[in-house]
């Protein structure tokens, strides 16, 4: 392959944007990142009806599209229908696996959580290069786990980035002196663990009584590191994650960290101060945030996230692209993981 690539990117958020503005922020930011290092992008929406004839009907809408374009490669911003309509078109695939495509957790029903996970794996039969969002999910791979990378979605270190909690406070309108944890619930908050988080705020608010959980729905995308640099503490409950971004923005903010064992979580915060991975149980999960937020101090996340910037982010995305083009990388072990 002589230069850059020509990438159709297919997902299926662009349709739901205007009702949810964070769907899908990671694969807009991870675009924008490509295009900038020079990789030439289109984009297809999928959308997100299940039917079995919109789903033949997009299908043969891709072909046509990707007949028209021509480009190098498609690469798939997801498993389950995303992936398995990629597959079968006359390209080479690349397919990224985020959380849900491979792993239980989901708040949908169990046929509609299964049949995802068997199109997902039946997509890796046929893609060129498959992605991985942590060791974790790679593990979840029914087959050609051993071809998956591991690659995070990569963090705008610009955008998230500490600053003054009395101004953020100010901007949002929150209480200047309140102890306060966030929780991102967006639309799964079963997933998400609203109910474990709120049982283990009964302990925190028995031992600080003005400590309040405030929930991230539908926040403006850009209005977040007002929100890491206003918290106290970032909580993540979560059932099931593949890499959360939350966590890593958070981190880019030195935002403390409690949160449940899941994704690569437990790696992120492997040297954070203050921060801690706690059991899904809510004592010990409230003792956590008890003494963060009595510590009250900003961690020192940034320096453990630094290596995830979009800008090296998208040069191990392209070296991808180079392997499903059947092209060498520019280094080796760039593809490999990414930590």
């Amino acid at each position: 392959m002589q230069g850059k690539p020509h990438v159709l990117v297919v997902s299926n958020h662009w349709g739901v944007k205007a009702s949810t503005p964070s769907a899908g922020i990671f694969v807009d930011r991870q675009i924008a990142s490509l295009e900038r290092v020079g990789v030439r992008i289109a984009t297809f929406d999928i959308g997100t009806s299940h039917s079995p004839i919109r789903i033949v009907g997009k299908w043969l809408e891709l072909r046509k599209l990707v007949q028209r374009l021509d480009p190098d490669l498609i690469h798939a911003q997801y498993g389950t229908v995303i992936g398995f309509v990629s597959a079968f078109v006359s390209r080479p695939v690349v397919i990224s696996y985020c959380g849900n495509d491979l792993q239980t957790g989901a708040s949908v029903s169990k046929i509609r959580t299964y049949l995802g996970i068997f199109l997902s794996n039946m997509a890796a039969l046929r893609a060129r290069a498959l992605v991985c969002k942590s060791v974790q999910l790679r593990q979840e791979l029914w087959w050609r786990r051993h071809r998956a990378v591991v690659i995070p979605s990569g963090i705008d270190l610009e955008l998230f980035s500490p600053g003054p909690c009395d101004i953020a406070r100010k901007q949002l309108g929150w209480e200047a002196e309140r102890q306060i944890v966030i929780l991102n619930v967006r639309n799964d908050p079963m997933n998400k663990g609203l109910g474990l988080a709120r049982a283990a705020m009964q302990i925190v608010q028995s031992r600080i009584p003005g400590a309040e959980l405030r929930l991230i729905e539908n926040v403006e995308p850009d209005k977040m590191p007002l929100w890491y640099r206003a918290a106290d503490v970032l909580l993540c409950a979560s059932r099931s994650e593949g890499s959360p971004n939350v966590v890593k923005e958070a981190l880019a903010c030195n935002l403390p960290i409690v949160s449940t064992p899941v994704g690569d979580v437990p790696e992120r915060l492997a040297d954070v101060q203050p921060s801690a991975v706690v059991p899904s149980d809510a004592n010990a999960m409230g003792e956590a945030l008890v003494k963060v937020l009595l510590e009250r101090k900003r961690s020192n996340g940034r320096e453990h996230v630094s290596s995830l910037s979009l800008e090296n982010i998208a040069q191990r995305i392209v070296d991808v692209y180079r392997i499903a083009m059947g092209d060498r990388p520019r280094n080796n072990s760039s593809v490999e993981t990414c930590n």
